[in-house]
């Protein structure tokens, strides 16, 4: 028996983006006719889009923020709104593939695997066709910093992998194109700690592996990233890097519970600091005391992991 899905988009004021976002996602609601609903979270702060959806796309909901709260805020929002109890997260420069949403439920609901399964990613294609970072990713530490890696496994976009039928495990579901169960999600949304943007899904992902569930990539399904970003149509350049790097050392504060790889991190971090100073180079500086500001903040208010918890004793600090 098949099973309805909410798609959840949140979204900025691009109605052009959106526009074509929304018109392959509504015929395979049209296609499937499951009772699927689509809601698009105005995130613009300024109600850029309720009047344009009501005018040109009837069907989809409109919940709207007052103010521009960032990618986690917004999905959240659009999750509490939704009906339905599996919901597809999706960016608005998305654009999904025939067949997707069945794939993907198929695959998220089997019951095979142990655990059971807490995301699944549709595979990512560049529009030239080319797999995007996102598909297959993998998390590893490089120079004592995680890092996101491509994984190198031939297969073919809207086939499943012969080696791994149920799916292709992942360190991480993309949350900008993800299937998840919205009692999972409302439970634990992503942790505000990594606001305003990026490393949220990484670190959703990796809390639901460490408790034993299952996190795959679904090759049958396909989407196509037209990176045509949100964030950085807005952002300044040195901002949006400066929130990712912020948050991957957050990340790996958060996460690295192995004694050799945090000591490596925290003897990584103290040569990088000494040379940053000795350089008289601020910028990596600046994101580590970003870093420091937003852990603080979140301790002090009993929604963080301490840091003295964190750095561990006989840590370099």
């Amino acid at each position: 028996m098949k099973t309805p899905i909410s798609i959840v988009i949140p979204s900025l004021a691009d109605r052009e983006l959106l526009a074509m976002a929304l018109t392959p996602v509504l015929d395979e609601v049209q296609g499937r006719a499951l009772g699927d609903e689509v809601i698009v979270v105005d995130d613009s702060g300024s109600g850029a889009l309720e009047e344009f959806l009501a005018h040109k796309f009837a069907s989809v909901r409109c919940v709207k923020n007052s103010q521009n709260l960032g990618f986690g805020p917004a999905l959240l929002a659009g999750v509490q709104a939704a009906r339905c109890e599996l919901f597809f997260a999706m960016n608005p420069d998305i654009r999904v593939g025939p067949g997707i949403f069945d794939c993907l439920t198929e695959t998220l609901l089997a019951e095979t695997l142990p655990g059971g399964v807490y995301a699944v990613s549709p595979y990512v294609l560049l529009p030239g066709k080319e797999a995007a970072a996102e598909s297959l990713p993998e998390l590893v530490q490089e120079g004592g910093f995680p890092v996101i890696r491509h994984r190198q496994l031939e297969l073919t976009p809207g086939e499943t992998h012969p080696d791994h039928p149920a799916g292709i495990p992942v360190a991480f579901a993309l949350g900008g194109a993800m299937l998840m169960r919205r009692s999972d999600f409302l439970e634990r949304p992503f942790d505000p700690l990594f606001e305003p943007f990026y490393w949220e899904d990484v670190d959703a992902s990796q809390v639901a592996l460490a408790a034993g569930r299952q996190v795959l990539c679904d090759p049958r399904a396909v989407v196509e990233h037209h990176l045509r970003g949100t964030i950085a149509s807005r952002v300044p350049e040195r901002v949006v890097r400066a929130a990712i790097e912020k948050n991957r050392l957050l990340f790996a504060w958060k996460h690295l519970a192995d004694s050799d790889k945090r000591r490596q991190h925290f003897e990584a971090l103290s040569t990088r600091v000494v040379e940053q100073a000795l350089a008289e180079e601020r910028e990596e500086l600046i994101w580590l005391l970003l870093a420091l500001e937003q852990l603080q903040a979140f301790d002090q208010a009993g929604q963080a992991i301490p840091i003295d918890r964190i750095v561990g004793p006989g840590t370099p600090r």
